[in-house]
């Protein structure tokens, strides 16, 4: 489930992107964005994930646009995985954020209880390791 935030903010993304934008409303509207052709080629956008900061928006919306454009544009799976790739990636904890001692509990269980094994982009966020390669890095092997 999406949770939104009721947001509105206008932007002119290149013709191309615009296009793919507005026929793939429904996609994006499955993921929490509201949007609609305002004239002169610029989008007004009416809702956003509520895990979007506004200035994240439209970086979102045009990698969202590319994605269709080289992946998505004919395959609607295609298109709804593009979709869900960025989303998840904006979505995800980053280095360097400050977040609470609660929410890293809840990822540290997450990972700990194998339902988190790999970030959005695909690396694995644990590794396991034997005794014996563990004693190997501290030189006791």
């Amino acid at each position: 489930m999406v949770y939104l935030k009721f947001y509105r903010q206008f932007f002119t993304p290149a013709p191309e992107e615009g296009e793919v934008l507005l026929n793939h409303l429904p996609l994006l509207a499955q993921f929490g964005f509201a949007c609609e052709a305002f004239g002169g080629g610029a989008l007004v956008v009416r809702e956003i994930p509520d895990y979007l900061e506004p200035g994240q928006v439209e970086p979102a919306l045009s990698e969202i646009a590319g994605q269709l454009l080289t992946g998505g544009g004919a395959d609607p799976q295609a298109a709804r995985d593009a979709v869900l790739h960025t989303m998840a990636c904006k979505a995800a904890i980053k280095g360097g954020w400050r977040t609470s001692p609660q929410e890293l509990e809840r990822v540290a269980r997450a990972v700990m209880s194998g339902q988190v094994r790999y970030c959005p982009h695909g690396r694995p966020v644990a590794i396991e390791l034997t005794r014996g390669q563990l004693e190997k890095q501290f030189k006791r092997a």
